[in-house]
């Protein structure tokens, strides 16, 4: 699946280790199961809020913390570039999200480097 790759291809540029790679990839298996995405066009077809509580809510939030909790607080700029590249709908809303958090001053990405440029 597209989303998966490009998850894996984001950590590997990050040089997060496999172990952590895996619990990362475990999250995104589990949110896809969760709502019965077969494939990344199929879930990119949804309407706005179900991609919002797939891609944000149950993927990439989970995510970023995890990396955080872990120490690769880093890689979380390399995931959300990663997932912004594959659809245009999906970047706007993860742009959105990151403006939420740096606007609450919590950058997801802990400022190395910067999440708050991406927008």
């Amino acid at each position: 699946m597209q989303l998966i790759e490009a998850v894996r291809t984001s950590l590997r540029a990050a040089k997060v280790p496999g172990q952590v790679a895996a619990k990362a990839i475990a999250i995104v298996e589990e949110a896809l199961e969760t709502y019965g995405v077969k494939n990344t066009k199929e879930m990119y077809e949804l309407p706005d809020w179900n991609l919002w509580l797939i891609l944000v809510k149950s993927i990439v939030s989970p995510l970023t913390k995890m990396l955080r909790r872990e120490g690769y607080c880093h890689a979380n700029s390399y995931l959300i570039g990663g997932l912004m590249a594959l659809d245009e709908r999906a970047a706007s809303m993860l742009r959105e999200w990151v403006r939420a958090k740096c606007g609450a001053g919590s950058d997801p990405c802990c400022k190395s480097p910067k999440c708050c440029n991406i927008l």
